[in-house]
């Protein structure tokens, strides 16, 4: 996909109304107005890399190897679109190396090598993991979705306002590795090697509660 021009003054778009409201009937409870742990949703499929979830996942006892989440806005921003209040994720501030993966079905997203700061107060990356880890669609905004190609979970959305290829020069081989499938921006200009390559990169602005980090081993 070739991005021309959208508009990345309002990365959200959707309103901040309080978490109940927003959320289906099944979540909450009508008696006490109280948040119910919602149940697993069955629809995702297993990640094609499978890793080892995090201590929130699985059943109870803590020996299921399904994936998935059970927080409910992590539910409500990968099933129903909602967005996070911006500044809100940790992962705006993670420095350390490893990958982002996919909070609902483990499948591994963006690199951290890829991640910067955009100073949308979203985690914003400029590559993805591999090709076909992410789905791009144009919404009925104008806006370009950023859902997990294993599950169809939301993530976010992608911009054409990432950083230039020539900012990102010390970043080693990392330029050299960029999925076919990625956003192709800006215009065609001559590489090191001779090859015509799109000047700027994509910023893929996702929901931190979207994503699971995985530190990479020491």
């Amino acid at each position: 996909i070739i991005i021309h021009t959208t508009d990345a003054s309002n990365p959200t778009g959707n309103s901040l109304l309080p978490l109940r409201h927003r959320l289906p009937t099944a979540f909450c409870s009508p008696s006490n107005n109280t948040i119910r742990k919602p149940r697993r949703i069955d629809t995702t499929r297993t990640a094609k890399n499978d890793n080892n979830n995090d201590g929130n996942d699985g059943d109870d006892d803590g020996t299921s190897s399904s994936t998935g989440t059970w927080n409910p806005f992590a539910l409500a921003v990968l099933k129903l679109g909602f967005t996070e209040p911006a500044w809100t994720s940790s992962y705006n501030y993670k420095s350390n190396p490893g990958i982002y993966k996919c909070a609902n079905c483990n499948s591994p997203l963006f690199p951290s090598a890829a991640k910067y700061d955009s100073g949308s107060g979203w985690p914003s990356f400029w590559k993805t993991a591999a090709s076909d880890r992410v789905a791009l669609e144009r919404s009925w905004d104008g806006r370009i979705e950023a859902t997990c190609a294993n599950c169809g979970g939301h993530l976010g959305h992608v911009f054409p306002d990432g950083p230039t290829r020539g900012s990102l020069m010390d970043q080693g081989g990392e330029l050299d590795t960029v999925p076919e499938t990625d956003p192709k921006i800006g215009y065609k200009d001559k590489s090191g090697d001779g090859d015509s390559k799109y000047s700027r990169m994509p910023r893929f602005c996702v929901n931190g509660i979207a994503l699971r980090f995985e530190e990479e081993e020491q």
